[in-house]
């Protein structure tokens, strides 16, 4: 484009050739990526020997990655993440067991997306997730009104974001969810139950409207 002055053309080469160093630093501290593995400013990530990412990936600025997880963290190739993701693996040194995350090829996670991962989230290829998004795969156990609820454990079941889905901005999805290939998600929606492949949510909680392909 014309009207793209010289210095913005040049603070984006010089923002990306920082990403790309910042990215090769990261695997020097023992991350497995692949090329052009970018990372923007002031990215945390901590246990970086647990991450996993493929070809053309990029994790923009003031994000916190806390990778450690017996199962890893993966990133496919040509997938992005917004800035200040916050991702979580519940993982201790002496227990990571439960907690992994993994993402797919082409697939995209929006600006401030918090995704506590303690009991593994795998989301698919083709996946677009808007901004401010929230995914929590476990949940604090409450039945007894005589203990605190800290003192009565974690269950975890995961979550599932299948191929080819949209997921709009401020969703939250809760533990045991499956989001079958195809469907829609409307903004704002708070999903507890499962989802069909090619079926659109909205609500709280979310609640079937219409059908991919149909008149709704």
């Amino acid at each position: 484009m014309e009207n793209i002055s010289r210095l913005d053309r040049l603070e984006t080469s010089v923002e990306r050739k920082l990403q790309l160093l910042r990215g090769w630093w990261m695997h020097r501290r023992g991350a497995q990526a692949g090329k052009r593995f970018g990372l923007g400013r002031a990215v945390r990530i901590l246990f970086p020997k647990y991450l996993i990412v493929g070809d053309d990936v990029t994790i923009e600025e003031y994000s916190y990655l806390h990778c450690l997880s017996a199962r890893e963290v993966r990133f496919g190739s040509r997938t992005s993440i917004g800035r200040n993701l916050w991702l979580h693996c519940g993982g201790m040194p002496d227990n990571c067991a439960h907690g992994w995350f993994t993402i797919g090829n082409d697939s995209f996670i929006g600006c401030n997306a918090v995704i506590g991962a303690g009991g593994g989230i795998a989301i698919g290829n083709w996946v677009q997730i808007g901004q401010c998004v929230n995914m929590h795969a476990e949940n604090h156990e409450f039945a007894d009104p005589q203990r605190l609820i800290r003192d009565q454990g974690v269950s975890y079941k995961g979550i599932v974001i299948q191929d080819d889905v949209w997921i709009g901005s401020k969703v939250t999805i809760l533990d045991g969810v499956t989001i079958g290939t195809g469907a829609v998600v409307g903004a704002g929606a708070v999903v507890t139950r499962s989802v069909d492949p090619y079926t659109i949510v909205a609500g709280v909680p979310a609640r079937v409207i219409g059908m991919r392909g149909s008149q709704t």
